[in-house]
């Protein structure tokens, strides 16, 4: 949905820049100019994201409203945030007179739907993007638009695997939705039979369980173990990250740390950090920051560009070397269909940062 209005918003600004709007439409947007945001860009970065989200609102409720006067100020306005948006961030202010970053001729896209499919003692089958994700239902694998895959004759354990630069979504035999984000992997078997419903991931996957009181959902991880009743969460084992998050939007979820055993259980709006300490450390967040991606965004709020450079690496398919800036703090909303170019040009516009890009490595540089 968020992806969706912030298309929508780009669109709509793109048609008043160009001259395309109608009537209405221009009334539209010259009216939410009006009344949002009157201070101009003077604001703090959590202030702008939480705008945007309004932004989104109001596109959808203004009224047809007659044209006002204040004509070439709206167009100025329209045109900084349409950069805005087309970049994807959302900034306190544009500072022009900065260079832009050393690209090479040919940019380098985002990743796309792509996935690989593998059964017990079966050759890999590479799964089509353009089709709507993988269902698992009975003993037969079809994709979302129901065009059959494969089928076993007994229940097998099955691994759905993304590559970097990819993504996929899958429905389990119970129900369950999954989204696994680049480089990620879950394996489950193709019926639910025993007491619990037990399955092993790796890298980040966003879950929507289906309930079943008699049948916990089991979720094994490298470094930990979580018990599920019937939740939506999201879950970050990469394991090149020194720390495993589980973040819980809504339900219960019980972690369990599989070197020391502590267990916590979390709330809604709670994330569970199990890494190097002892104990399990728990923190209340804004949790649409962390399963933003399966909707097209990555939300930033107060990030390292270190940890940033990771999404970056598995999401282009490329090696970014931060150098001296991987503590540098950065705040924004990135579509995650931007190309690298706009995605680097839109980090420096709010940081000191230069890059330059050779091949597939990005370095940041003075």
């Amino acid at each position: 949905m968020a992806k969706q209005n912030l298309f929508k918003a780009r669109h709509l600004l793109e048609k008043y820049l160009s001259g395309q709007c109608d009537e209405n439409e221009k009334a539209k947007v010259e009216e939410w100019y009006l009344t949002f945001n009157q201070e101009g860009f003077d604001q703090t970065d959590d202030e702008i994201i939480s705008d945007f989200v309004e932004l989104q609102k109001r596109l959808k409720q203004i009224p047809d409203v007659a044209m006002p006067k204040r004509r070439r100020y709206i167009a100025a306005a329209a045109a900084v945030l349409f950069l805005l948006l087309t970049t994807g961030l959302l900034w306190q202010q544009i500072s022009k007179d900065k260079p832009a970053a050393s690209h090479t001729t040919h940019d380098i896209l985002p990743g796309t739907d792509r996935a690989q499919l593998s059964i017990d003692g079966q050759a890999p089958i590479e799964l089509d993007g353009q089709k709507e994700g993988l269902i698992s239902r009975g003993l037969a694998l079809r994709y979302g638009d129901g065009t059959a895959i494969t089928e076993t004759n007994k229940v097998q354990l099955v691994t759905l695997s993304t590559p970097i630069a990819g993504q996929f979504q899958v429905t389990l035999p119970d129900g369950t939705k999954a989204w696994l984000n680049a480089l990620s992997s879950i394996r489950y078997p193709t019926a639910f039979d025993g007491p619990e419903r037990s399955v092993h991931i790796t890298g980040e996957v966003y879950l929507e369980v289906s309930k079943n009181r008699a049948k916990p959902f089991i979720i094994h991880t490298e470094q930990q173990r979580i018990e599920v009743l019937g939740t939506s969460f999201n879950v970050n084992a990469y394991q090149d990250d020194d720390q495993t998050l589980t973040t819980l939007v809504s339900g219960s979820l019980r972690v369990t740390d599989a070197k020391s055993a502590m267990q916590v259980t979390l709330k809604p709006g709670q994330q569970a950090i199990v890494g190097k300490e002892k104990n399990i450390q728990v923190n209340t967040i804004n949790v649409e920051d962390s399963y933003a991606w399966k909707n097209g965004l990555y939300i930033l709020n107060e990030e390292p560009l270190s940890q940033y450079a990771r999404k970056i690496e598995r999401w282009y398919d490329v090696q970014v070397d931060m150098g001296p800036y991987g503590n540098t703090r950065l705040s924004a909303i990135i579509p995650r269909d931007a190309k690298l170019s706009e995605v680097l040009q839109a980090i420096e516009l709010k940081s000191d940062v230069r890059f330059n890009i050779e091949g597939r490595r990005v370095t940041a540089m003075r």
